[in-house]
C-alpha cells in the first residue's frame, strides 16, 4: 500500500467518508483511516434532512440508500407546547424529499464504500497514534494496525474522528463556548408499528416531555426519548419500563406504537457537551463533530457534517497544489466561515435541548408564522436552510409578547422576564461569537462515549 497521499483523513463515518469521496474525485491521492471495522454501531439519532439528501443524491448513493428499504418521508408533525402542526416539509431545487432515517450500522458502510470507490485508500481497523510533523508543521500520521505501526505522510491531515476527536488531542486543538446536556437520550427500533399512510416525522416538545419519532430502514419505527436530567433516577431503576412509558406520553407515537414489539438494543446517550474547537493548524484540520458538536435535540449533526465538508472539499482543492501557507491561508477562512455557518443553529440546539417549557412567545411565533402561510421558514430552521435571526426577529418577538399580553390568562411579569432573558441571553451570544470562552486543555474533559457497546445491554454512565 502507498504512504505518501495528498490528503489523509481520519474517520470514516459521516464526514470523513464523504470528504474522501469528493477529494478522490477530484483526482487528489487519499488515506481514510477509520479505528473501527465496519459494520459498527455508533451512538446517533439517524436522522438526517432535506439538504442532506440532496448532497447524498450528488455524491451518487441514493440508490443505496433506497435498498436499505427506509422511505423518504416528506410530513412533518410538529409540536411546541400548545403549538401543532401537520405540514410537508418544504423543498428546494434539487432536493429529493424531506427527511431519512437509516441505522448507522448501514448508512457508513455505504459512505465508506463510495469513499473506495472513488479511489481513496481505506484502511480499515486502523488507530491513529501520532501526528507527524517537521518543524512545527503536521505532515502525516503514525497508525497502528494489525499489530504493525506505519507511518503515513500528506501534505494535509483531516480529523474526521468525532467528538472525543485523536487528531484535536494531539494537534492541540482547544474547546469554546462550552454547553452541558440537560437531557438524556434513549432510543430503540420496533417491528410491526403503524406510522400511518403517509411517511412522517414526528417532533413534539411540549410540558417537559420530548419524543421524536420516525420510519426507518428495514420496515422498522425509530422511537427517540429526550427526558430532562431529573428523570434519569427513575430511568435508572427500570429503563426498559421507564423508555416505554415515556415515548407514549405522545399520543401519535403512542398510536404507531400501539401493536408494535420492541427489537434490537435499547440505545443511551446520558452525557455530552456542546463544543466549538479551534478548526485548523499548520498541517491539518477537523471536520464534522471532531471540531463542533452541539446538542442533538433537533437531529441536524449528520446534516451539517455534510454541510461542512462539502464546502472543505473546496477549500482543500482550491489550494492543495500550492503553498502550504495558501492552503493554510483557505483553512483558516473555511474556519471561520464554519463558526458564522454553525452559530445560530448550535445555540438553537442548546435551546432546543433545555430542560423545561419553551419560552412562551416561541410557540405563539410559530402558530402565527403557520397561520399566515409562513410555516416553511420555521420549518427550515431543521433544515439549516434558516436561522434563528431571520425567524425569532424582535418585532415577531414584541408582537408574540403583545398578543400573550392582551388574550390574558398568562403571568404578565414572568412573560417580560421571559422575554428580558430571550434578549439578554442574544447578546451575550453574540459576544461569545466575536470573544469565544476558552476552555484550557488540561482542564477539558472528553464529550461522552460514542461508540455502542458489543453486548445488548444498555450502558447507564
Amino acid at each position: 500500500m502507498d504512504t505518501e497521499f495528498d490528503v489523509v483523513v481520519v474517520g470514516g463515518r459521516c464526514a470523513g467518508s464523504p470528504l474522501a469521496t469528493l477529494l478522490a474525485r477530484a483526482g487528489l491521492s487519499v488515506a481514510l483511516v477509520e479505528q473501527a471495522t465496519f459494520p459498527r454501531d455508533t451512538l446517533s439519532t439517524h436522522v438526517f434532512e432535506s439538504a442532506a439528501l440532496a448532497f447524498l443524491n450528488r455524491l451518487g448513493v441514493l440508490s443505496a440508500l433506497r435498498a436499505t428499504g427506509a422511505p423518504i418521508v416528506n410530513h412533518i408533525d410538529v409540536r411546541q407546547e400548545a403549538f401543532r402542526a401537520r405540514v410537508p416539509t418544504p423543498q428546494q431545487p434539487g432536493d429529493v424529499g424531506g427527511a431519512m432515517s437509516i441505522r448507522r450500522l448501514l448508512l457508513d458502510p455505504i459512505l465508506v464504500k463510495a469513499a473506495a470507490e472513488a479511489g481513496a485508500e481505506v484502511w480499515m481497523g486502523a488507530k491513529v497514534t501520532a501526528l507527524v510533523r517537521d518543524r512545527g508543521r503536521v505532515t502525516g500520521v503514525s497508525v497502528t494496525r494489525n499489530g504493525s505501526e506505519q507511518a503515513l505522510k500528506a501534505k494535509l491531515v483531516v480529523g474526521a474522528d468525532g467528538r472525543n476527536s485523536t487528531v484535536a488531542r494531539l494537534a492541540g486543538s482547544r474547546k469554546y463556548n462550552l454547553t452541558p446536556n440537560e437531557r438524556f437520550f434513549y432510543w430503540s427500533f420496533f417491528e410491526d408499528a403503524d406510522p400511518g399512510a403517509e411517511p412522517t416525522v414526528i417532533f413534539h416538545r411540549w410540558s417537559g416531555n420530548f419524543v421524536v419519532a420516525i420510519p426507518t430502514d428495514s420496515g422498522l419505527y425509530q422511537v427517540i426519548a429526550i427526558p430532562e436530567l431529573s428523570e434519569l433516577p427513575r430511568f435508572r431503576q427500570s429503563f426498559e419500563e421507564s423508555y416505554l412509558e415515556y415515548v407514549r406520553r405522545c399520543d401519535p407515537a403512542a398510536q404507531a406504537l400501539s401493536g408494535a414489539r420492541r427489537v434490537g438494543k435499547l440505545f443511551g446517550m446520558l452525557r455530552w457537551e456542546g463544543f466549538f474547537r479551534e478548526a485548523t493548524g499548520p498541517g491539518w484540520v477537523l471536520a464534522g463533530d471532531a471540531g463542533h458538536f452541539k446538542d442533538p435535540a433537533p437531529g441536524q449533526g449528520i446534516q451539517d457534517a455534510f454541510r461542512q465538508v462539502e464546502s472543505l472539499a473546496q477549500a482543500i482543492l482550491g489550494t492543495i497544489s500550492r503553498s502550504p501557507s495558501a492552503l493554510d491561508e483557505a483553512l483558516a477562512r473555511w474556519a471561520r466561515w464554519r463558526d458564522e455557518d454553525a452559530g445560530e443553529h448550535y445555540w438553537l440546539a442548546t435551546d432546543l435541548g433545555k430542560a423545561g417549557l419553551a419560552p412562551a412567545v416561541l410557540p405563539e411565533i410559530a402558530q402565527r408564522l403557520y397561520e399566515r402561510g409562513k410555516g416553511d421558514s420555521f420549518t427550515d430552521l431543521f433544515n439549516h436552510r434558516s436561522t434563528p435571526s431571520k425567524v425569532l426577529t424582535p418585532p415577531r418577538i414584541l408582537a408574540a409578547t403583545a398578543r400573550l399580553l392582551a388574550r390574558g390568562g398568562c403571568d404578565r411579569r414572568a412573560l417580560l422576564g421571559e422575554v428580558g432573558g430571550l434578549i439578554a441571553q442574544d447578546a451575550r451570544r453574540k459576544r461569545l461569537a466575536r470573544h469565544p470562552h476558552y476552555v484550557s486543555l488540561e482542564t477539558s474533559v472528553d464529550a461522552g462515549p460514542t461508540e455502542v457497546e458489543d453486548h445488548d445491554a444498555v450502558r447507564l454512565r
